[in-house]
């Protein structure tokens, strides 16, 4: 059977076809495998980059927030201590005015 060239040729040809039909899927394989976990990999990265940005976003709205409610609490502030200087302002005249009529009831 094995006794004709060309039958053999034949054979050991598709045997030799085969190995590297074989070895062509298994490369395919392993590139589809690798693609895989690439994207696996660029897609946790960028998962995690999206979150942060989030994270990010919240925390820089809360700063602002935190500013702008501080800046009101400033302002109120300073118009309670020109309301205060004002108060005391009138206060000092007034103790004047009654130390002067106190000065002239003794006189």
């Amino acid at each position: 059977m094995f006794d004709d060239p060309k039958l053999t040729a034949a054979l050991v040809g598709l045997i030799v076809e085969l190995t590297l039909l074989v070895k062509v899927w298994r490369d395919v394989l392993a590139v589809k495998q690798a693609r895989a976990d690439t994207a696996q990999l660029r897609n946790a990265d960028s998962q995690e980059i999206h979150d942060t940005i989030l994270k990010h976003g919240f925390l820089i709205q809360q700063l602002k927030d935190a500013q702008s409610l501080q800046a009101t609490v400033i302002d109120d502030l300073r118009d309670t201590c020109s309301t205060l200087n004002s108060n005391i302002v009138k206060l000092d005249t007034n103790v004047a005015n009654l130390t002067e009529a106190i000065k002239e009831l003794k006189r």
